[in-house]
């Protein structure tokens, strides 16, 4: 009797407490339930043994506690470890230079749905409930156009038009907008790599066919970024293909380790294009495979796996 008691009592105990996050200044994260917060430090336990001891933890290693009703108390949002761009000592080491790889992608691939999404990686609660992300902006250092009409002017179309699209990408969908719908008011922006797309080939814009970019060719990619920050979950739009025939842009919504380089989550999506210009037709596109599909179907539904995809937008 004493010993059936006793299990009621520990399953009452973890449904009365609810799961907190102590968000970490090196990035790691400790799911807690609060009990105490004083002048120097918190008292917590450990949300997997709540029957266990109580620890203590100073607040100068905190950065943020987030809790189970969503509000949240910020400790060190000024704190060089968490401003990434305060510190002219951070560094990632390696690589020292941008490498563009020729290589990357493949020609004549399958044709996507126009408006659909394909998650990868296995770290998508990482994305979800942290809150140190640094977003580094849209990458068109291997977008290609596929649109027979205009092989030849692949330089002149770069030229012409990546600086202005990334202006309306940035404006239309830009960190402040992220920031919002993805309840992540304590983004950064990290180093710009836009201007990576300086060093790609500028005659090899324009396909014929469909164009794509595998998750290993990401992974490279992002392996070749040279990032001032450290620390944290980096995020980065990376475009690969406007496709005239279907009316489609496709686009990686990508989330990687900032220490390791190594993609925790990333979602392929394609968006409907749309509208007059050069510039507006292919924004509404990427507009729509971000917002749309990545916030809408897949942030905001906390999908982790294809099959939480409605088939209908589920990509092959």
């Amino acid at each position: 009797m004493k010993k059936l008691l006793l299990s009621v009592l520990v399953i009452f105990t973890f449904q009365l407490y609810a799961q907190d996050y102590i968000m970490l200044l090196d990035g790691d994260e400790i799911k807690a339930k609060v009990l105490e917060i004083n002048d120097k430090n918190i008292k917590y336990k450990k949300y997997s043994n709540l029957t266990g001891p109580t620890y203590d933890m100073d607040k100068s290693n905190i950065f943020l506690i987030k809790y189970e009703s969503g509000d949240k108390d910020i400790f060190n949002a000024g704190s060089t470890k968490n401003n990434v761009n305060s510190n002219p000592n951070f560094g990632f080491g390696t690589p020292t230079e941008f490498k563009y790889y020729p290589n990357i992608g493949t020609q004549n691939c399958q044709v996507q749905k126009p408006l659909g999404a394909k998650v990868f990686g296995n770290r998508s609660g990482d994305v979800f409930f942290r809150e140190d992300l640094v977003y580094y902006g849209y990458d068109l250092t291997y977008l290609r156009l596929s649109n027979p009409d205009k092989i030849g002017q692949s330089s002149r179309l770069i030229q012409d038009y990546f600086n202005e699209w990334n202006k309306v990408f940035n404006d239309n969908v830009g960190i402040g907008e992220l920031k919002k719908w993805m309840d992540k008011p304590y983004m950064l922006m990290g180093t710009p790599i836009f201007q990576n797309y300086y060093k790609r080939d500028f005659n090899n814009f324009v396909e014929y066919g469909n164009f794509c970019i595998s998750f290993d060719d990401l992974q490279s990619i992002v392996n070749s970024y040279v990032l001032n920050e450290t620390q944290g979950i980096g995020m980065v739009i990376n475009l690969v293909n406007f496709n005239k025939d279907r009316e489609f842009s496709m686009q990686w919504v990508t989330f990687f380790d900032i220490k390791t380089r190594e993609i925790i989550y990333a979602v392929l999506t394609t968006g409907n294009a749309g509208g007059g210009g050069m510039v507006g037709h292919w924004a509404a596109g990427v507009e729509k495979g971000v917002r749309d599909i990545f916030i809408d179907q897949i942030y905001k539904k906390k999908v982790s796996n294809n099959g939480m995809i409605p088939s209908k937008l589920r990509l092959y």
